[in-house]
This record gives structure tokens, C-alpha cells and sequence, in this order.
């Protein structure tokens, strides 16, 4: 019987053991501590599920003009008469979870019930990507980074906002950070392969079906 390499699971500091091959990733997010700091891990798992906080829509007109409009998103949960704001749905639900909501969240939710944050692909070593990541988030919990800066007086920027301010292109990482995920709340789902071929087609796929909340758009 064919040897066929497994999916591992790596958080915190224990993405060291990340194998040095090439594969594919998932982040997902897994809240380590809860108790005292439910209501922030409530407000975290809030924030995942306004994704994307705006929209662009084009509409053609006649004679070549288009009308181009962006616009925030509220994401709405309810029937057309009790309707509220999902994330609130989601924060209040959480904060005042049973130990069956918490067990969930700390120990069954990921993989298997969660959505991806970010989904890619190493096609030589996965450890040196997944390290880059870690190290990216961990540094912009820096107070004295830019994207702190601007996040202590701007709480409730949106990533793009963020994005445009600090001109950076770690998306997934400044993605996370303005959402308020910590690396240590991070864990990393890795399959990794003996040849890179065919890692691009399967990455794209996996896109278009799991949509990564913090993937790029």
C-alpha cells in the first residue's frame, strides 16, 4: 500500500517542525485562552465573518460610461423583519457560550468545522514559508510598528484602510493583525508532497471552494 503523507497540525512555536518539503497550507484560527477574554475572542470570530467590509460593483451604461460605486457591507442575519448585524449575532452567542462552546472552539472547531484564514503553497519548503508568516504577525504586534501605530488610533480601520497607510504587501499578515489575531491563536494545517507538481492548480481550487477569509482578493 502506497505510503501517503498525512496532515499536520503546528501552533505556536511548534511550526519549527514543519517539514522542510514542498506542499500546501491553511491557517486557521484557534483561540488558546478563553474564560476572562471570551468577549475578545468573541469579538474576533465577529470580525471573520464580515468578510469582505466593502464592495465594488460596475454597471454598464449606454453610450461606454460606466457607473463604478464602493461601498461598505453590513452583513445581515435574520428574516427580512428580526434582521441584525451577524457579527453581533456571532460575538454576543459566543460570549455567553456553554463548555460545549468553548470545547468547540478550542480543540474541534479547526479543522474541521472552521473556515481557512489563508490557504498556499511552498513548492520547496514548506517550513521557511510558514515561518515567514508567524514572524510577519508577530512583529506587527509590535507597538512601535507602523500598523499598531495606526491601529491604536484607529481601531476600527478596515484592512484596506490599513493596507493603504502602510503601503505594505503582507496581506494575510496585516489581514489577521487588523482582526486581532494573535500568533499564538494561529494553527497551521500542512500536507506536504515529494514533487511541486501540480500544487498551483490544486491551491487555486481549493480558492474558488473554501474562499479564505483572509486570503487576498
Amino acid at each position: 500500500m502506497q505510503n501517503i503523507p498525512k496532515i499536520e497540525e503546528f501552533q505556536g512555536s511548534d511550526i519549527v517542525d514543519t517539514p522542510e518539503l514542498p506542499g500546501i497550507y491553511a491557517w486557521y484560527y484557534r483561540p488558546r485562552v478563553l474564560g476572562k477574554g471570551t468577549k475578545s475572542v468573541a469579538e474576533i470570530l465577529g470580525k471573520l465573518i464580515t468578510n469582505p467590509a466593502g464592495v465594488k460593483t460596475e454597471i454598464a451604461m449606454r453610450y461606454g460610461l460606466t457607473w463604478i460605486v464602493n461601498s461598505d457591507v453590513d452583513v445581515l442575519y435574520g428574516g427580512q423583519q428580526k434582521r441584525q448585524l451577524a457579527n453581533k449575532i456571532v460575538s454576543d452567542t459566543v460570549s455567553d457560550g456553554d463548555d460545549l462552546m468553548k470545547f468547540f472552539l478550542q480543540n474541534l472547531m479547526v479543522p474541521y468545522f472552521a473556515k481557512p484564514l489563508y490557504i498556499g503553497i511552498d513548492q520547496k519548503n514548506l517550513r521557511r514559508r510558514i515561518k515567514e508568516h508567524y514572524d510577519s504577525l508577530t512583529q506587527l504586534w509590535d507597538s512601535d510598528e507602523p500598523v499598531s501605530r495606526y491601529l491604536a488610533g484607529h481601531p476600527n480601520a478596515d484592512i484596506q484602510e490599513v493596507l493603504d497607510h502602510v503601503g505594505s504587501d503582507h496581506y494575510f499578515a496585516i489581514n489577521a493583525r487588523v482582526k486581532g489575531i494573535t500568533p499564538r491563536d494561529l494553527v497551521v494545517c500542512v500536507y506536504p508532497v515529494k514533487t511541486p507538481s501540480g500544487l498551483k492548480d490544486l491551491e487555486r481550487i481549493l480558492h474558488l471552494l473554501a474562499d479564505p477569509i483572509c486570503g487576498r482578493r
